[in-house]
């Protein structure tokens, strides 16, 4: 059994990293190591009696475009991903799958309550949330194909 420094391990982690995102992803990727203090990079490990590299990444995915939505206080409201219509096309889903789908942007909060869905442009899935005040409403659109989320808008006063 050979044993590698820690430099190689390193350039191994992220070989493997870029190879995972390949295999399973579409898109041009990056891995970046997030820096440890150099004792936490190896530890011991007493089961299985041998040492482990444990090295957490980020991983970079180039986006073509992609337009961001801030209200009056900047803060993100909404977003719209223009590479997500890409092989957009219907397909029926639940409600419960749709939420789902909604819920990985990390933008729906609390509160709001699914008041339509409907087959939108080009294929799409379109949701309506409404919120106890006007303003709170938000509009998703999803590619139900990709079971992706294309956008995240908030709804416009009158457009109910």
């Amino acid at each position: 059994m050979a044993l590698f420094d820690l430099d190689t391990l390193q350039k191994k982690a992220i070989e493997d990293c870029l190879k995972f995102a390949q295999e399973h992803m579409n898109g041009d990727f990056v891995a970046e190591p997030i820096p440890v203090p150099d004792d936490a990079a190896l530890t011991w490990d007493p089961i299985e009696l041998r040492y482990v590299a444990d090295r957490s990444m980020v991983l970079w995915r180039r986006y073509g475009q992609f337009e961001v939505v801030l209200d009056a206080d900047d803060r993100v409201v909404g977003y719209v991903d223009h590479d997500k219509w890409e092989k957009c096309r219907w397909e029926p889903l639940t409600d419960a799958e749709a939420l789902a789908i909604a819920r990985t942007s990390g933008l729906l909060r609390p509160g709001l309550t699914l008041v339509e869905s409907r087959q939108g442009e080009k294929g799409s899935l379109e949701l309506r949330f409404e919120g106890k005040e006007p303003s709170d409403g938000l509009r998703v659109c999803i590619n139900p194909a990709r079971r992706a989320v294309i956008s995240i808008l908030p709804v416009e006063e009158g457009a109910r």
